[in-house]
């Protein structure tokens, strides 16, 4: 796929709306639906737009806040279906969320669903997600959606409350039939703050054993804020020969639209490239200003712009504009950017301390 015209995946925030309290919520989640959130028409001309204009559809995944707030929601995942979209979705396991409602969407032709579960018991779960129950009920919910055929996705978001857990965590999805475990590197924007997250030393460990662990089970393993991933499997030789390929990330192969129609580069990245109500999101993805600079490695400063990975990998630029300012920055999560400002390095050493 050629990255530059296409998207493999792209995910929609339908709402901010959730009843959880999650300390690291991308999205600032509120209480109540906005009024100014897209229409069910509104979506269905984004829906024609990818249509008319892309050889390759992109896998559609819809995610919030809690999708499930909405009331016009099958509306929305009939329509994605109906379109030809491989359809996913990512709700909050709420009372909300029943075995019968995942049956439901199964029906309505869903592919997949995806459940965010952040460590192996209700201690670490539960704390990181605010709520309590939450984890038993998201245990019951996976088994429903293997139980209907779809593919179950485990999301797990790995910071400084949830480091430890992590490897019992990788037992817990395997055990749980998984087609996908997602693990998420903690990016310091919306609730997250930079105490929060890992090291570039941290991340590097965490990577290496997310690597090993792939080896060991039959279900894909990826990982969501450090496309260094791909580095440390190229450099073990389980990429495949010649250079490694292009991963998905950041305005390469993937977007994110916002509830208001924003379209951003990633959840994680804070800065629109244009809005669907305005423009055609095709031609923002393609042709915005944004979009086509971070898709160039040789705009990415530091040690990302010298280092042999810049194509297949480049950094993160989420967690570069989230410490610095500057998504084209080197990635400070990359223990070969060299990019961690002195106060910056300082105060993760403090908090690897603790």
């Amino acid at each position: 796929m050629d990255f530059s015209s296409s998207m493999h995946v792209l995910t929609w925030e339908l709402t901010k709306a959730c009843h959880l309290h999650c300390r690291h919520c991308r999205a600032r989640a509120i209480p109540n639906r906005n009024p100014g959130e897209l229409s069910v028409a509104e979506i269905g001309a984004v829906l024609d737009d990818l249509s008319a204009k892309l050889d390759l559809k992109p896998i559609m995944v819809f995610t919030g806040g809690d999708p499930s707030e909405r009331d016009d929601l099958d509306e929305i995942l009939a329509l994605s279906v109906e379109k030809g979209f491989i359809t996913s979705i990512s709700p909050s396991v709420t009372p909300r969320i029943t075995p019968s409602l995942v049956w439901h969407w199964a029906e309505l032709g869903v592919r997949s669903i995806s459940i965010s579960i952040d460590g192996p018991s209700a201690e670490i779960h539960d704390r990181f997600r605010g709520v309590k129950g939450t984890f038993e009920r998201s245990l019951e919910i996976s088994k429903a959606v293997v139980a209907s055929g779809m593919s179950l996705q485990i999301n797990t978001s790995v910071s400084r409350f949830t480091l430890g857990g992590l490897k019992a965590m990788g037992e817990l999805a395997a055990d749980l039939q998984v087609s996908s475990w997602e693990v998420f590197f903690v990016i310091p924007t919306g609730r997250a703050s930079i105490k929060s997250s890992l090291s570039a030393a941290e991340i590097e460990e965490t990577l290496n054993y997310l690597v090993e662990y792939q080896q060991q089970v039959k279900f894909r393993v990826t990982a969501v804020g450090a496309p260094h991933y791909l580095r440390i499997q190229h450099r073990l030789g389980l990429t495949g020969d010649g250079p490694p390929r292009q991963s998905v990330r950041e305005a390469r192969g993937f977007a994110f639209i916002d509830h208001l129609g924003e379209v951003f580069p990633s959840g994680y990245l804070p800065l629109s490239g244009g809005n669907v109500r305005d423009k055609s999101l095709v031609e923002i993805y393609r042709d915005s200003e944004l979009f086509r600079s971070l898709r160039e490695p040789s705009n990415f400063k530091g040690g990302c712009g010298s280092c042999e990975y810049s194509l297949a990998c480049g950094g993160s630029r989420a967690r570069a504009y989230a410490v610095f300012g500057d998504s084209l920055a080197a990635d400070p999560g990359c223990v070969l950017s060299g990019s961690e400002l002195p106060a910056v390095r300082e105060e993760l050493r403090l908090i690897s301390s603790f």
